[in-house]
């Protein structure tokens, strides 16, 4: 009679969860007479995937949390002040030498990317406030207010505005202005 049989039983006791007698097992390996060493090396190894089993872990384990997309922080850069209103207006204060309003919203599609010319467009120098199609990609908006002979009185750059960071303090970065 061969070993084969009890190494057979071995694994498949170890696949199965169980935890075999080694004892008995290496004494039946024993019994058969013999040069066995091979055989108990044999058993030893199964015995080696059976302690690495019961040391893992339960669970299985979680997968990696997903890296979080990039976020950015909205910005605003200029030499006047906005504030927002509501769920996406955004609201200045009137300015008596400003006879028209110069708006260009930009979007960028790609966090890498330049931001894109959304839309442009002009208001009039009374206005105090703007609507803003705030969704999912980050908008920039420049805002501008030019006197009767078109010089540049006011400016206001507003950055990375989302539906998502509209709440959020807005970051006040310095103007050359």
């Amino acid at each position: 009679m061969t070993s084969e049989p009890i190494i057979d039983e071995a694994r498949a006791l170890v696949a199965a969860g169980k935890s075999p007698d080694w004892k008995e097992l290496r004494d039946r390996i024993r019994a058969l007479g013999g040069d066995q060493r091979d055989a108990l090396r044999r058993l030893e190894r199964v015995g080696a995937v059976h302690r690495a089993r019961a040391s893992a872990p339960a669970a299985p384990i979680a997968p990696a949390p997903r890296p979080q997309l990039f976020r950015s922080r909205a910005t605003i850069t200029g030499n006047m002040d906005v504030r927002r209103e509501g769920e996406s207006t955004l609201a200045w204060r009137g300015e008596a030498k400003v006879t028209a309003w110069e708006i260009r919203i930009s979007e960028r599609p790609d966090p890498r990317g330049d931001y894109e010319l959304r839309e442009a467009g002009e208001l009039p120098g009374d206005a105090t406030s703007v609507e803003l199609p705030l969704g999912e990609t980050p908008l920039r908006v420049h805002l501008l207010g030019r006197d009767r002979g078109g010089r540049l009185v006011r400016r206001t750059i507003v950055s990375g505005l989302t539906r998502e960071t509209w709440g959020d303090r807005w970051q006040r970065r310095a103007s050359a202005s």
